[in-house]
């Protein structure tokens, strides 16, 4: 289908299925189809905030491309997103890793689907559900306290958030340049209210979309030679098929000034249905001869390997709030129970491998180019040379995975104004909060005799990056593995089987009972808000203690608990320069508990290895003490400058281990474990400038900019077996985005970059073993024009300049893994009523 007929099939469905957008609050009639309203309320009400906070409106968050809410929010100061096969996952705030951000929907806890991470993949929610999207960097005593790095809380859309009723959608074609292939999204929302006295609201909002994506990797190796030779090279074609559901629906009843009711439910679900086809030439062990100009000949390489992935994903999370607002006078009682559940079944997740023989590979190297060259024989390139006959190869891996998290959060606050210290509102409250995660991991590795390749291919797949590397004859996998169940030829290596098995299977539950007291102190131009919290922790663990002899079917057999106090002060506050500038600051602290998969008390020992595995229940959870200092400076309409410095000192940092078993029945065995650092810090200044150039003669005066760049440094008191300080995983020395803007009339268009520069990912044993992601900058744009009032036809384009995602290890020619996506664009039609 070309870009003619898609945009075509756009605009032709205006007549049923409208754009997204919201009506501004002070609208009196029908409003056009910029952003700048929405920004001008965004900037009010960070202005008006007690908390440093950055606010995505939903009107914000179709500016751009954006396909789920970790994009959506990409572009604020201090924030940006680690990402998977090209797309936004999880939200990165301030540098330090996802697990230390906290994911609330309407201000209260949401469950997680993953089950090595506490963070909540974002990729889940699409961008077209959301009301906003607030980024919170300090807080005080009323919030949760694990939120080291800060907080990203979904709100979702109310009828009495706006004055009169609207109906608005957006539906879009997309066409992915790298794979040729088609995509869709659409969503749906709107808004009224009713009764005699307009006491009932229903808000909703619906959103569908498919993305048949694609990328291709290349993949280098984690071990390169002191000479700078790699040990191995393998090139993976990938087609995702990414599908998101979702709905929201929130209920109001407010029958007078003095009681607020609510049902507030946000669900989504994330499918994704992987194929990935590997050629790799294992290098290890060949025989190299130079040819001058970093090129080699090599001989007796140790085998070159076919394989496919198949893997299906599916992803379901669902987050319910009912509660109220009861007004007492001048006093407020607020009340929420909230559940949030989410759930993850990999399954099935299959994989089928043939392998050439064994150290007889022969052919070139070509390392010239960072993304360097293994030319194998000819003779690899035919599928005849393949076959599944070695044992070790672990031809089948048939796996099913399941995870679940279910969170239940019940709260009460109640507020009391006085006329202490000039202006004061205490605030109280309690919240208790029951956290159960569960995994479940069915793994089984087989060997399988007798296959060869050739009957069982796909053809070949595609030449990769251009036409620089061919790839030759693709695995069938489907047909592979019924021919093999159907033959009897699938025979389980049970050793092979049982890590991956019961080493991922825990469960964990985790109760937190919290109180706090605070108080919101207003004297002339200056507002603080000093406060204390107490949380008490409660953990219990259960996870399997097992050797590669154990029966699959092993039981919960290692036990642990964890139970412990903390308390948390805080002060923030700002102070008022005038009418349009004010300054703020904040001592806060903080606590990240350690991820699931890490506390669980697994055992894996390994006595044909001699290795052992084993997580660390007795891990102390992140301490962080933050402090924060900003000065904001509001101009014109819609114009904001500020600069924000901030400072966190990080206790008990947690890191991978290794060491050695000395004495004993596995003296000499190596250990793999976690710990507890003694200390770490982050620290940074955030720069922001939006303006709106209002004020120029025409039609330069359409124009704006939106502007923000953070630096950062971290770093660590030493990590295991290093005698260096090290950086903390996750965060960039420098974040930034460009943003020009023009509004004019019936057109409006928006060109954005957003540059990331590398981060440690991965902790070696010495720098020169340390993986890093590459820095790099996507370019982004929309222009749409608006056809009537009501009506707008768009086009978007993502990664125009087709930036690639790349690491390496020790140095930026050591490649360790590439992968390119290419650009795409899209054409719409929006409309809003």
């Amino acid at each position: 289908m070309s870009k003619k007929i898609i945009l075509a099939a756009a605009i032709s469905s205006a007549a049923f299925i409208a754009g997204y957008a919201y009506a501004d609050e002070d609208t009196k009639t029908v409003v056009v189809f910029g952003t700048r309203a929405a920004e001008r309320n965004s900037i009010e009400q960070q202005k008006n905030s007690k908390n440093l906070v950055n606010i995505i409106t939903a009107n914000d968050a179709g500016k751009l491309p954006d396909q789920n809410v970790a994009e959506a929010v990409q572009r604020a100061p201090g924030v940006t997103m680690d990402d998977d096969q090209g797309e936004g996952r999880y939200v990165v705030i301030r540098g330090l890793d996802p697990s230390m951000a906290a994911v609330r929907v309407n201000g209260q806890e949401a469950a997680a689907p993953e089950t090595d991470t506490r963070s909540v993949k974002l990729d889940t929610v699409p961008a077209g559900l959301v009301g906003s999207v607030e980024i919170i960097k300090n807080q005080s005593a009323e919030y949760d306290a694990n939120a080291i790095a800060g907080v990203v809380n979904i709100k979702t859309i109310s009828a009495f958030d706006k004055k009169k009723p609207f109906i608005a959608g957006r539906v879009s074609g997309t066409y992915i340049d790298l794979n040729k292939k088609n995509a869709y999204d659409a969503d749906f929302s709107g808004a009224k209210r009713f009764g005699a006295n307009g006491e009932f609201g229903v808000a909703f909002a619906l959103n569908a979309s498919r993305r048949p994506q694609a990328s291709e990797n290349l993949q280098g190796t984690e071990s390169w030679s002191d000479t700078g030779i790699p040990n191995d090279w393998r090139l993976r074609s990938y087609y995702v098929i990414r599908n998101r559901q979702g709905a929201a629906l929130n209920l109001d009843y407010r029958p007078n000034d003095n009681i607020q009711l609510y049902a507030k439910t946000l669900y989504s679900h994330f499918t994704d249905l992987e194929q990935r086809q590997q050629f790799r030439v294992n290098l290890d062990g060949a025989t190299l001869t130079s040819l001058g100009n970093d090129t080699y000949s090599f001989t007796a390489a140790k085998a070159a390997t076919r394989d496919m992935k198949y893997r299906d994903e599916d992803e379901k999370i669902l987050t319910a709030n009912i509660g109220g607002k009861y007004f007492m006078g001048q006093n407020k009682l607020e009340v929420d129970f909230t559940n949030s559940s989410a759930k993850k079944n990999d399954d099935p997740r299959y994989n089928f491998l043939y392998t050439s023989g064994k150290k007889n590979l022969t052919g070139t190297l070509d390392l010239n180019d960072t993304l360097f060259t293994v030319t194998p024989a000819a003779i690899y390139y035919d599928a005849s040379q393949y076959t599944s006959k070695d044992s070790k190869s672990k031809a089948a891996i048939l796996e099913a995975d399941h995870y679940q998290e279910d969170l239940n959060q019940f709260k009460a606050d109640y507020t009391m104004p006085t006329e202490l210290f000039g202006n004061t509102e205490f605030k109280f409250g309690v919240k208790y909060t029951d956290r159960h995660k569960q995994s479940a991991i069915d793994y089984r590795a087989y060997s399988v005799s007798g296959l060869v390749l050739s009957n069982f291919t796909t053809g070949i797949v595609d030449p990769m990056y251009g036409s620089k590397y061919a790839f030759g004859p693709g695995v069938d996998f489907q047909k592979s593995l019924d021919y093999a169940r159907a033959n009897n030829l699938l025979v389980l290596d049970s050793a092979a089987s049982a890590a991956s098995d019961l080493g991922g299977d825990y469960d964990v539950k985790e109760k937190v009972t919290a109180a706090y007291a605070q108080a919101t102190i207003t004297n002339g131009d200056l507002t603080i808000i000093p406060g204390i919290r107490f949380e008490h922790t409660n953990s219990e663990f259960a996870a399997k203690k097992f050797t590669l002899s154990s029966p699959l079917d092993l039981g919960f057999n290692n036990f642990g608990s964890k139970d412990y106090n903390d308390f948390f002060p805080s002060v923030v506050g700002k102070y008022s320069l005038g009418d349009n500038q004010q300054l703020r600051f904040a001592v806060t602290t903080s606590i990240g508990r350690p991820n699931y998969v890490d506390i669980a008390p697994y055992v894996n020992i390994d006595t044909s290895g001699d290795k052992i595995e084993q997580g660390n229940p007795d891990l102390k959870p992140l301490k962080s003490t933050n402090l924060d200092l900003g000065y904001e400076h509001y101009f014109g309409k819609g114009a904001v400058a500020s600069v924000q410095a901030f400072y966190k000192d990080i206790k008990d940092p947690i890191f991978q281990t290794s060491s050695v078993v000395s004495g004993g029945t596995y003296d000499g065995y190596s250990l793999s474990s976690f710990a507890n650092l003694s200390s770490a810090y982050v620290y940074g200044v955030e720069l922001s400038y939006v303006n709106q150039f209002t004020s120029l003669p025409a039609p330069f005066d359409g124009f704006g900019v939106n502007l923000n760049l953070t630096l950062q440094k971290s770093s660590t008191d030493g990590a295991p077996g290093r005698s260096d300080k090290v950086r903390l995983i996750y965060t960039s020395d420098t974040t930034g985005t460009a943003e020009l803007t023009y509004e004019k009339k019936n057109l409006t268009a928006r060109l954005a970059y957003s540059y990331r520069s590398e981060f440690l990912d991965t902790l070696g044993e010495t720098k020169a073993t340390d993986i890093y992601t590459n820095g790099r900058g996507k370019v982004d744009f929309k222009v749409g024009y608006a056809l009537t009032d009501n009506v707008q036809v768009f086009v978007q384009g993502k990664n125009l300049n087709e930036s690639q995602w790349r690491r390496y290890i020790g140095q930026r020619n050591h490649l360790v893994e590439n992968e390119f996506y290419g650009k795409t664009w899209s054409f719409g039609v929006e409309a809003k009523f």
